[in-house]
C-alpha cells in the first residue's frame, strides 16, 4: 500500500496587479519534494511524520509553493498541472494526499484546485481515496468537494497548524485506506465574504465557531469539520465563505453539521467589522507608548493577501515622523534594489521608492540614506507558521537607513509575518520603536507576544478591508457586504 503525497499551494488576489509564474512556485518534483519537506512543519511535513511512522510507502509526487499574487498565467498553469499529473501517474499509488490553499487561479481556471483534483481523479479512478488540506481562507467549490472524499482545513488563523493538519489528514486516510471510516462530506456555502483583520481563531467571533467545530470532532461525530471564511479579493463566480464537514458513513449528520455552523456564522457577521487607524494617528499614539516594538500592520499593502509590497502608506508618514526610536519596514522595489547595490555598503543614496507595481494606490516617496547591507534575499522561517523551515528566496535585498528608519527593500515578494525576515537582515524587532508588517492577521502569531501596542492602519490597495472600494464584476450578487441587504439563505 503506496500513498502518493504533493503539494501545490498559493493564494490569489485578481485585483494584484502582479501576475504569477510557474518559476514563482519554486517546482519540484519526485523524491525532491520529500526532501523538501521532511522534518518541516508544513502539511507535507505532517504527511510524511505520519507516514513513516506507519511504515507506509510514501511516493512523492510535487511540491510547489508560490507568495499570493494575481492569476498563474497559462503557460506556468499548463507546465505545473502536466508536472503533477506525470509524477502522479508514475508513482502507480493506491491514494494520494494532496495540500492545497483552496483559493488558487489561473488564467482560464477560476478553480485550480478543483481542476487539479480532476487531473487526479483521472489518473487514479473512482474508488482509490483523495484527501485534501486546504487553508483556512479556501474557497470551496461544488467540484472540489464532489472530487475529494474528505477535505481537512486549518483550524487557526494566523496559520500555525500546518503540520497537525497534515498529520490529520494522513491519519485519516490510513483509516479510510484499512476500512475503518467511509467517508461522507457535505458544505454549505454562504453568499458572504468578510475582512480578514478581525477573523483570528485565537478571541472573538471566528474563535466562537472554531471551537463549535472542534467539539463535534472530539465527539467523534465528525471526522473532520471546517470552516473556510474566504480569501475576500477575489473577483470570480463561485465565490463566498463555507463550511465543510465529514462524518463516517453519514451523510445527513454531515450536511446538519454544516449547515449549523453556517447559521451561526451568517448571524454573526456583523461581528467581524474591522477598524483601521489613520496612519499619522497610529504614527503619533506609537509615540506615547512605553518601549516597543509598537506593531504597525499595514492590511491593505499585505503580501500575503496579494498586494505587492510596494505601498508607500505608512513609509512617506514614517520618513518624515519624530521618531524616538528605531523604525523598520518592509518594501518590494527592485529598481531601488540595483541602484543601492550599484553604490555599495557605505554609500549615500538619493532614491524614489516604492509605487513599482500598484501606481494607482501608491506613488514614489523621495528619501536619502545609508546602505546599510546587501543581501541575497534568502532567509529561512524560523516563526510557527508560513514556511517554517523553508528557505525563502525574495531576490537580491538591501537595507536602506533613512534617518532611524531601516528600509528592508527586496526585488520580490516575500511574507512579512516572521521576525526573521528583519532578523536575517541585521534589524532586530525587539530593538525597534515601531515594526511595520504587511498583514492583516497572520503577524499575531509571532509579534502579539512582544508588541507594546498593535495598531492596524487605513491605507489605499488591493488587500484593502474596504472591501466595497474593489472593483468586483463577477462574483454571485447579492453577496454581503457589497449588498448590505443581502437575506439569511432561506434553508438555513
Amino acid at each position: 500500500m503506496s500513498i502518493a503525497i504533493a503539494s501545490i499551494l498559493q493564494e490569489s488576489n485578481t485585483f494584484s496587479p502582479v501576475m504569477t509564474r510557474y518559476e514563482d512556485f519554486s517546482p519540484v518534483f519526485g523524491q525532491q519534494a520529500l526532501v523538501r519537506h521532511d522534518g518541516k512543519l508544513t502539511e507535507m511535513g505532517g504527511f510524511i511524520d505520519v507516514l513513516k511512522k506507519a511504515r507506509v510507502p510514501i511516493v512523492p509526487v510535487c511540491a510547489a509553493w508560490a507568495i499570493t499574487a494575481n492569476r498563474l498565467d497559462r503557460a506556468g498553469y499548463r507546465q505545473l498541472v502536466q508536472g503533477f499529473e506525470r509524477h502522479l501517474r508514475q508513482s502507480k499509488s493506491k491514494a494520494l494526499l494532496l495540500a492545497m490553499h483552496g483559493a488558487q487561479t489561473a488564467a482560464g481556471e477560476d478553480d485550480v484546485e478543483g481542476a487539479v483534483l480532476q487531473i487526479a481523479r483521472a489518473v487514479l479512478g473512482a474508488d482509490k481515496p483523495i484527501v485534501l488540506t486546504l487553508d483556512l481562507h479556501a474557497n470551496i467549490t461544488s467540484r472540489m468537494v464532489a472530487l475529494a472524499d474528505a477535505i481537512v482545513g486549518y483550524h487557526t488563523y494566523p496559520h500555525i497548524d500546518m503540520f497537525e493538519v497534515g498529520q490529520k489528514a494522513a491519519r485519516l486516510m490510513l483509516r479510510i485506506l484499512r476500512g475503518e471510516v467511509r467517508p461522507q462530506m457535505a458544505y454549505r456555502k454562504l453568499p458572504l465574504i468578510i475582512q480578514a483583520e478581525n477573523s483570528q481563531t485565537t478571541s472573538g467571533p471566528m474563535h466562537r465557531l472554531i471551537r463549535a467545530a472542534q467539539a463535534l470532532e472530539r465527539s467523534s461525530r465528525a471526522e473532520a469539520v471546517s470552516i473556510f471564511p474566504v480569501q475576500p479579493w477575489m473577483d470570480i463566480a463561485e465565490m463566498g465563505c463555507a463550511v465543510v464537514a465529514v462524518t463516517n458513513g453519514n451523510l445527513h449528520a454531515a450536511q446538519r453539521q454544516a449547515d449549523s455552523i453556517a447559521s451561526r456564522f451568517w448571524d454573526h457577521k456583523e461581528a467581524f467589522e474591522a477598524t483601521l487607524t489613520p496612519v499619522p494617528e497610529a504614527l503619533a499614539a506609537a509615540q506615547g507608548v512605553e518601549g516597543g516594538p509598537v506593531v504597525l500592520a499595514e492590511s491593505a499593502d499585505s503580501t500575503g493577501s496579494g498586494s505587492p509590497g510596494d505601498s508607500t502608506g505608512v513609509l512617506k508618514h514614517l520618513v518624515r515622523a519624530p521618531l524616538t526610536g528605531p523604525a523598520a519596514i518592509f518594501l518590494v522595489d527592485p529598481a531601488s534594489v540595483a541602484a543601492a547595490i550599484k553604490a555599495g555598503v557605505g554609500s549615500t543614496v538619493t532614491l524614489k521608492v516604492g509605487g513599482s507595481f500598484d501606481r494607482k494606490n501608491s506613488k514614489p516617496v523621495r528619501v536619502t540614506g545609508t546602505v546599510k547591507l546587501i543581501s541575497d534575499g534568502r532567509w529561512v522561517g524560523r516563526a510557527r507558521g508560513y514556511n517554517t523551515g523553508i528557505t525563502t528566496c525574495m531576490g537580491r535585498a538591501v537595507v536602506l537607513e533613512v534617518g532611524q528608519v531601516q528600509i528592508l527593500m527586496a526585488e520580490r515578494s516575500s511574507m512579512t509575518v516572521d521576525p526573521e525576515l528583519y532578523r536575517s537582515h541585521g534589524i532586530e524587532p525587539l530593538y525597534c520603536k515601531i515594526v511595520v508588517v504587511k498583514s492583516p492577521n497572520g503577524f499575531r502569531a509571532a509579534y502579539e507576544p512582544i508588541a507594546k501596542a498593535i495598531f492596524i492602519v487605513d491605507t489605499p490597495g488591493v488587500s484593502t478591508a474596504n472591501l466595497r472600494a474593489l472593483p468586483f464584476r463577477r462574483v454571485p450578487l447579492p453577496i454581503y457586504p457589497l449588498d448590505p441587504e443581502t437575506p439569511k439563505p432561506a434553508d438555513l
